[in-house]
């Protein structure tokens, strides 16, 4: 993550790479980048206050339950670092609603589709649904890189459509990245409780 204080919005600026995440009751902005990765936004409507998440599932999740797959709970485990975040700030999880973007299609290989991008957003409704999460606005799949900043003490969103993904190479090449540290990773996790 990277910190700013010379952004555009006149505001201190968390830019987030793949991976990261970052809640706050400031009156600051939270950016990133979107591929096939998803930007999860999580707002708390009572106190004031979100957080944002840059999420990949980097494969096909078993058809048993997501509870018991490796991916999923490594998946899971994510979110729960920006729940948790949340709440240490003053934040309630039964009064969060999410906002999600991205999940390109980036290239014409069916199975990168079917595998990252679809894989995300199958994991991300079903956990919601758990959760609770009520998920108010989507901008989701194409094949366009998307700009997100998000201000945790309003909820609002902008999003800049990233035409030809210019500006973004840098991005692109920390997304393979991330996605390829996370399929590493994923042994390391084990059986999954939510609370």
């Amino acid at each position: 993550m990277i910190k700013t204080t010379n952004s555009q919005f006149g505001k201190p600026m968390y830019i987030l790479n793949p991976g990261d995440f970052f809640a706050s009751t400031d009156d600051c902005i939270i950016a990133t980048v979107t591929g096939s990765c998803v930007a999860v936004c999580l707002y708390d409507t009572i106190h004031k206050l979100g957080g944002m998440r840059h999420i990949i599932v980097p494969g096909s999740i078993g058809t048993e339950s997501m509870f018991t797959d490796n991916l999923a709970a490594q998946a899971i485990a994510s979110m729960e670092y920006l729940l948790g975040d949340i709440v240490k700030y003053g934040g309630n999880r039964k009064y969060l609603i999410a906002k999600i973007f991205g999940a390109a299609y980036l290239t014409d290989l069916d199975s990168v589709k079917d595998g990252i991008s679809m894989a995300t957003l199958r994991f991300l409704h079903e956990y919601f649904s758990y959760e609770r999460i009520p998920v108010i606005n989507e901008d989701l799949g194409g094949r366009i890189r998307r700009k997100i900043y998000f201000m945790p003490n309003s909820g609002k969103i902008f999003r800049k459509l990233l035409k030809e993904n210019e500006d973004s190479s840098e991005f692109i090449k920390m997304e393979q990245e991330y996605i390829e540290s996370v399929k590493d990773s994923t042994d390391h996790y084990g059986k999954v409780i939510l609370f």
